[in-house]
């Protein structure tokens, strides 16, 4: 596994990153958006958020 932090994407920005050092990407997986995460969330669970 591999893990990145990038703060501005573009279209398939990762991707192409990883395939310039020639590593594929098979699975890719948003763990946090700005101020949102996946922290403590298992497959298959939600939880609703706070906006504002």
């Amino acid at each position: 596994w591999l893990r990145l932090t990038i703060r501005e994407g573009r279209n398939r920005q990762v991707r192409r990153m990883t395939a310039a050092v020639g590593l594929p990407t098979l699975r890719l997986v948003r763990w946090q958006v700005g101020e949102w995460s996946l922290d403590g969330i298992a497959p298959g669970q939600w939880r609703e958020l706070a906006i504002g």
